[in-house]
């Protein structure tokens, strides 16, 4: 008996969410991460590579100032051109990442199958740069708030986590994502931290468990053959990125799922669609014959 598919505008208590974002994903595993990796993977490739430049760069420094052969640390070196790429990159990824699963799930929810690579890739590109160009507003607003005050820094976060979602899935302009955000989040704001919370845990888990054995193999392998241990570090980071970021898809199913559970709450958009459905299903009942 074939499984039955999920249904995404529906509201999710917290064990739900967790429940039916593990479930979507081994349902949709592979054309999910094969969208993924296809549409995301070269960012995924160019972040993790400037990241283990930027590594090897910053052990560099440290392997002279305990060699002896540099007396003090250079503060323009260790921020230069290739950390300013990585952190260009690093948020285009994020974006990158985001968007390409989210353009995924709408997709499956407006036709309730599984969409093709093309057709994810369609989504993707209609969006990708006008999420990627409000994400450093929305980024450099949480990150004032965290740097002035802690408390400031998560509420931003919390509220704004499903803006690319809503500049994807309902196509709104910066201004309109913004302040779709907190009409969803209200009375809302504590079962969204809770989830968020504890799907990054997970996510951070498995990352750091899985990458980390990943990694460290890369890392002996890398040594035991350059005898450096510099590129090692570079190579092993290479690797722990590339995997890790594999596992942002727990996080970013969830917080999907959480945006359709605070949509159905205020607007009930699942269940007027099913309802019309139903109405459709019933029409059909007109055009057959009565038989004595």
């Amino acid at each position: 008996m074939a499984e039955q598919k999920i249904e995404l505008r529906k509201i999710r208590d917290f064990s739900e969410n967790i429940n039916d974002t593990f479930l979507f994903i081994r349902q949709q595993f592979k054309p999910l991460i094969y969208s993924f990796l296809a549409i995301a993977g070269i960012f995924m490739l160019a972040t993790a590579i400037f990241g283990g430049l930027y590594q090897s760069q910053f052990g560099n420094v440290f392997k002279e100032m305990l060699s002896g052969s540099r007396k003090q640390m250079d503060v323009m070196q260790m921020y230069g051109a290739n950390y300013f790429i990585f952190l260009l990159l690093s948020i285009l990824n994020i974006a990158a990442m985001q968007v390409a699963v989210v353009a995924y799930m709408k997709l499956y929810a407006a036709n309730g199958e599984t969409p093709t690579i093309e057709a994810v890739w369609n989504v993707f590109k209609q969006y990708f740069l006008k999420a990627a160009l409000f994400t450093f507003p929305v980024y450099l607003l949480i990150l004032v708030g965290m740097v002035f005050c802690l408390a400031p820094g998560i509420y931003w976060a919390v509220v704004l986590m499903p803006f690319q979602i809503i500049l994807v899935m309902e196509d709104e302009s910066f201004g309109g994502a913004f302040s779709r955000c907190f009409t969803i989040i209200k009375e809302n704001f504590w079962a969204s931290f809770g989830v968020y919370i504890v799907v990054y845990i997970i996510y951070a888990v498995a990352a750091t468990v899985i990458s980390g054995v990943v990694g460290l193999i890369s890392g002996l392998l890398s040594y035991f053959t350059t005898k450096d241990i510099v590129s090692t570090i570079g190579i092993a980071t290479s690797f722990l990125s590339i995997f890790s970021y594999l596992f942002y898809v727990i996080f970013f199913v969830s917080i999907v799922l959480q945006y359709f559970s605070l949509v159905e709450k205020r607007d009930s958009t699942g269940m007027i669609q099913r309802l019309d459905k139903l109405g459709e299903s019933n029409q059909d009942f007109g055009n057959i014959k009565e038989d004595y």
